[in-house]
């Protein structure tokens, strides 16, 4: 499945791809407080606006030809943030379908705060 120039993949999809073995990125893009109400326990803050401002360094230091999915509430904001990524290097952005909304209607783990 693709979304224009990245590929995509659902969630239930991106739960099974987690459970292997093997490197595994997942970036939520949405705001602090956003994150803060519910995240996927399987991933990490980068909220776009910090990727929009150039602040986000410290979270960027991963391997940049390794597998990073990223993640929102629908699934527009991470498409943008894999433009961003793209432009600094990451060459395997693969956007999350559906977003969080999606990852919580399927039942997959959450957490709050």
């Amino acid at each position: 499945m693709s979304s224009g120039k990245y590929p995509s993949i659902t969630v239930e999809e991106l739960y099974q791809i987690s459970q292997n073995a093997g490197p595994f990125h997942l970036l939520d893009v949405r705001e602090d407080d956003e994150f803060a109400e519910y995240h996927a326990t399987i991933s990490r803050s980068l909220p776009l606006s910090r990727l929009m401002e150039g602040r986000a360094q410290d979270e960027l230091r991963m391997p940049k030809d390794e597998p990073v999915y990223l993640i929102c509430r629908s699934g527009r904001r991470s498409l943008t943030a894999c433009d961003l990524l793209h432009h600094q290097g990451f060459t395997k952005l693969v956007n999350v379908t559906g977003g969080m909304e999606a990852w919580v209607a399927a039942g997959l783990a959450h957490a709050r705060g």
